[in-house]
C-alpha cells in the first residue's frame, strides 16, 4: 500500500510539473543583447572599425528619457591606422520587427535641436558627453561613444538591427546585428 501511495505521489508530481511552466534560473530574461559590426577601415588602410551596442531587454523597455526617447549607446573602436571622422551628416536608423516586415525608425543624434528646453537644462559636462559629433576624429586604438535617441512610441521592443551611416565612410549604413548567445 505504501508503495502505491509513493508511486501515486510521483505520478501526481510529474503531472503537475508537466502542466506548469518552469523557468530555469539561467539569467536569460536580463541577459545583455549585443549588436556588432566590423568594417574595414578606409582605402589603403590596415585594420577595421568596430561598432558595438549592448542593450538589456527589460531596462530598454521600461526606461525612457523624459518619456520621449529610448537611448542607445554606440561604442566605436578604431582598430586601424585610419582615423574615422564623425559629422553632422551621419545618421542612425533602428529596425524593429514585432510581426510582419521590418520597420525602420530614424533616431536622433543631435537631441539639442529637437528638445532645446531639456537640453539646456542639462549640466554642461553632460551636454558635452552627449553632444554629436565630436570634432576630433577617432584615431587608431581610440574609442568613442555616441548616443542615439529613438522616439519612445516607435520602439516598443528590442531592435533587430541598428543602421549607422557614417558619411565620411560610406553612404551605405554599417549594420549592427545581434550576436546570438551561442556565438558569444
Amino acid at each position: 500500500m505504501r508503495r502505491i501511495i509513493v508511486l501515486t505521489g510521483f505520478v501526481l508530481l510529474a503531472a503537475t510539473a508537466a502542466s506548469m511552466r518552469v523557468s530555469a534560473a539561467d539569467g536569460a530574461k536580463g541577459r545583455l543583447r549585443r549588436y556588432e559590426a566590423h568594417v574595414p577601415a578606409g582605402q589603403g588602410s590596415r585594420g577595421d572599425w568596430y561598432f558595438r551596442v549592448e542593450l538589456e531587454p527589460i531596462l530598454f523597455r521600461i526606461f525612457a528619457l523624459q518619456d520621449k526617447y529610448r537611448v542607445v549607446r554606440i561604442n566605436i573602436t578604431n582598430h586601424s591606422d585610419a582615423p574615422l571622422r564623425l559629422s553632422a551628416m551621419d545618421k542612425v536608423q533602428v529596425q524593429f520587427r514585432e510581426s510582419g516586415p521590418a520597420r525602420t525608425v530614424d533616431a536622433l543624434l543631435d537631441v539639442s535641436q529637437s528638445d532645446r528646453a531639456w537640453w539646456n537644462g542639462l549640466p554642461q559636462d553632460l551636454r558635452s558627453s552627449l553632444a554629436y559629433p565630436d570634432q576630433a576624429p577617432i584615431r587608431g586604438n581610440e574609442e568613442e561613444n555616441v548616443f542615439a535617441f529613438i522616439p519612445m512610441a516607435s520602439a516598443p521592443t528590442l531592435p533587430t538591427a541598428i543602421l549607422f551611416t557614417v558619411n565620411s565612410y560610406s553612404s551605405t549604413p554599417v549594420a549592427l546585428r545581434e550576436i546570438l548567445a551561442s556565438a558569444q
